[in-house]
């Protein structure tokens, strides 16, 4: 699913790793390191290595159910990807953001409606995959999405997501239907923090290696997880729409975090985030691209909370930038980031730049991962309802907005600096 007219770029990173000019393994040139599947998941799998189901013939689909946009992959029975299917979720008529939509859910009919919507985008996913099916054949979805995205469309009354103390009661794994076909949902971590981040730790391999690692999630929303096997932590931020176009729509934001640190490098821009006096009114033309005053502010909000989300979590966890051993840049964003132009601006502390690694869709790998568990081994489902219940049980999430010097962090970060 392509942007259009401002770049050949998917809209929403499926980690398909066919990216124009970048190889599955990396490319030195463009200084991008791709997390693959086999780094990510520690198992390798050969054309016809893959036994399922009584019959052999039990296929994996796989969705990422995001606020913006749906994606689902199909898998053969040797993991290799079938088809894929990605869909706006139409649920942004009822707003952008979460929010938005706990709101509108308030009224039962817009909750309903917000129910149905998305379920008829899982289903005209899952009916095209069916059509693809053969005698005796059969197909399971397995879905991570965000905590507010599992309850609208579990139709569960999401009134609690959206007011003070913002807690969910219902974060376990679950399960549904949908055209008959069974659906395994990703447990969440807390109210901001969903299922689609429970898929990328499993992913990232971070509750099983020693290494710390951290995990950076940015889309409408922000997650961070910082840990390893012993303990990890997590936060979200409200990154909104600025690392997704913002007031430049159809722009990407990893583009716009290189845009900004080319200005600042030239001296067009400052690290207060204002631009040359030449340029305040008219804005700065990069290519066929116009950077606004208001879209460098738009980015700088945004960077600000991610920034001292990730300090926070360095804190809190007791290590210092230098002592992490990898970075994940999970998602579209993630792989075109460059890490030297996000630490330009404070985005990133300057330690990690030659240590971060592009995951891809880390929710759709964790999903993969799940999916052919469950399916190859015997007991393979209770063994892994109880290793996602561990890691959940062994992953901390705060809320920033309940930390006292927050507030103080976040506006000392609004600097377009390194760090």
């Amino acid at each position: 699913m392509y942007s259009g007219k401002k770049g050949l770029r998917c809209r929403v990173c499926t980690g398909c790793g066919l990216c124009p000019g970048v190889t599955p393994e990396g490319s030195a040139a463009g200084k991008i390191h791709v997390l693959t599947e086999n780094a990510c998941i520690g198992q390798s799998r050969e054309k016809g290595a893959i036994t399922g189901g009584a019959e052999g013939r039990d296929l994996v689909a796989v969705a990422d159910l995001g606020t913006t946009t749906i994606a689902m992959l199909l898998y053969d029975e040797d993991g290799l990807v079938k088809d894929r299917y990605v869909a706006v979720n139409p649920q942004i008529t009822y707003g952008a953001d979460v929010i938005s939509r706990i709101r509108a859910a308030e009224n039962r009919e817009k909750a309903e409606e917000l129910c149905r919507l998305v379920r008829g985008v899982l289903e005209q996913g899952l009916n095209r995959f069916i059509k693809q099916l053969t005698k005796g054949e059969n197909l399971q979805l397995v879905l991570a999405a965000n905590t507010t995205m599992t309850y609208l469309l579990m139709g569960w009354d999401t009134s609690e997501l959206g007011c003070a103390p913002f807690r969910a009661s219902k974060l376990s794994a679950a399960e549904t239907s949908l055209c008959g076909v069974p659906c395994f949902i990703f447990p969440g971590l807390s109210a901001f923090v969903g299922g689609d981040i429970t898929a990328g730790i499993l992913a990232c391999g971070m509750a099983e290696k020693e290494e710390v690692t951290l995990l950076v999630d940015l889309g409408t929303n922000g997650e961070i997880v910082l840990g390893n096997r012993d303990k990890r932590i997590a936060c979200a931020t409200a990154a909104g729409p600025a690392f997704e176009g913002g007031v430049n729509r159809g722009v990407w934001g990893a583009d716009m975090v290189s845009f900004l640190a080319t200005l600042k490098r030239e001296g067009l821009l400052d690290e207060t985030g204002l631009l040359a006096e030449q340029y305040f009114e008219s804005g700065v033309s990069i290519g066929n691209v116009l950077v606004t005053q208001e879209a460098v502010r738009s980015v700088q909000l945004a960077k600000a909370a991610i920034a001292a989300g990730i300090e926070i979590l360095l804190e809190k966890y007791g290590v210092k930038a230098e002592q992490v051993d990898r970075v994940v840049l999970a998602g579209g964003f993630g792989y075109y980031l460059k890490p030297e132009d996000a630490a330009e601006i404070g985005l990133l502390p300057k330690e990690l730049v030659h240590r971060a690694v592009a995951g891809g869709n880390t929710a759709l790998l964790g999903a993969k991962k799940v999916g052919f568990a469950m399916r190859d081994e015997k007991s393979g489902r209770l063994e892994v309802m109880g290793k996602l219940e561990r890691l959940r049980e062994g992953t901390c999430c705060i809320n920033l907005a309940e930390e006292a010097d927050f507030g103080e962090r976040y506006v000392n970060r609004l600097e377009l600096k390194s760090r």
